[in-house]
C-alpha cells in the first residue's frame, strides 16, 4: 500500500467477504474471524438484521445534519440511555466520545484537573492522547493537554488525589489495551464516593466494554454505580462509525447550541 500513510503494521491479508464469523481474503482463503474487525462486529459479519435496516435507510435519505430534528436519533438514545436521567451526544468514534466527556467534565464543573489511571487508553486525539496513561502511545508529540494526573489503578491511594479541584475521575472498569485489568468493585464504589463528596464527575469510558461484552449492557452495571458519563463505541453499531457520550440530565446546562458538534455524528 503505497498511498496510505504507514501508521498500521497490516498483515499481508486483504478480507473480501464476511458473514456471520467467518470472513475471506481476496484469494478464497476463509478465516474464523476471533477479532471481529477492531472488537467491533458484535453480531458478526453482515448480519441479516442490521443488513436490512440500513439499506432501507440508504433508499430514503443520507444525511440531513444536526440542524434538523430526528426521531431515529431520539429512539437510538432512549435505548442507549435506558431511562430518563440520561442524555446522548452522538459522534463517530471512542476517542471523540471520549473528547467529549473531557470537554463537558471541564465546562460542567468550571475545574480543569482530571484524573486518569495508568495503563488507561482512552484514545489518539489530543485530549483522550492525554488521558491515556501510557507513554508510548504519547511518545514524540509534544507537550499534551494540560491538567491531566494519573492515579494507580485498583489502589486505594488514588482516593488521595481526588479533592475539590478535580473536575472529573475518567475510569476504565476493564482496561483493555492497558492488560484486560480488572477493576475491583469496592474500589471503584470508593471512588465513585469520593467523587460524590467532592463534588467531582465520574467517567466511565465504556468503549471495550460496553454494549453486552461483560454480560450485561455496561459494566458499570456489575459494580452498583451510577456514573455521571460514560462513553461508547465499537459494538454500538456493529462495524459503522458510531460513537456516544451519555451524560446525567444535570450537565445538560453546559452543552447548550454551540458548545461542541459533529458534522456526522447522530446523522440517519
Amino acid at each position: 500500500m503505497k498511498n496510505v500513510f504507514p501508521n498500521y503494521k497490516r498483515y499481508p491479508i486483504e478480507l473480501v467477504e464476511g458473514k456471520g464469523t467467518n470472513v475471506k481474503d481476496a484469494q478464497g482463503k476463509t478465516y474464523l474471524d476471533f477479532t471481529s474487525g477492531i472488537a467491533v462486529c458484535n453480531l458478526g459479519h453482515v448480519p441479516d438484521s442490521v443488513k436490512t435496516v440500513v439499506e432501507a435507510q440508504l433508499n430514503k435519505i443520507w444525511h440531513t445534519s444536526n440542524l434538523y430534528e430526528s426521531s431515529l436519533e431520539e429512539e437510538v438514545a432512549a435505548k442507549i440511555a435506558q431511562n430518563e436521567a440520561y442524555q446522548v451526544f452522538f459522534c463517530n468514534s471512542g476517542t471523540e466520545a471520549n473528547e467529549a466527556a473531557i470537554k463537558l467534565a471541564r465546562k460542567y464543573t468550571h475545574k480543569e484537573k482530571i484524573i486518569s489511571f495508568t495503563q488507561s487508553f482512552h484514545g489518539r486525539t489530543f485530549g483522550s492522547m492525554s488521558a491515556t496513561g501510557q507513554s508510548k502511545i504519547k511518545k514524540g508529540f509534544g507537550k499534551l493537554v494540560p491538567g491531566f494526573e494519573f492515579a494507580t489503578f485498583n489502589e486505594n491511594s488514588a482516593l488521595e488525589q481526588i479533592d475539590e479541584d478535580t473536575a472529573a475521575v475518567f475510569i476504565e472498569l476493564v482496561q483493555g489495551e492497558g492488560g484486560v485489568n480488572v477493576a475491583d468493585p469496592t474500589w471503584v464504589q470508593a471512588i465513585q464516593a469520593k467523587c460524590e463528596e467532592t463534588g467531582a464527575l465520574l467517567i466511565v469510558d465504556e468503549i471495550q466494554t460496553g454494549i453486552g461484552r461483560t454480560g450485561t449492557r455496561y459494566a458499570f452495571e456489575q459494580y452498583a454505580i451510577s456514573p455521571d458519563m460514560y462513553t461508547l463505541a465499537k459494538g454500538l453499531a456493529n462495524g459503522f462509525p458510531i460513537g456516544a457520550m451519555i451524560g446525567k440530565n444535570k450537565l445538560a446546562e453546559a452543552f447548550g447550541p454551540g458548545s461542541h458538534g459533529s458534522t456526522f455524528g447522530g446523522i440517519r
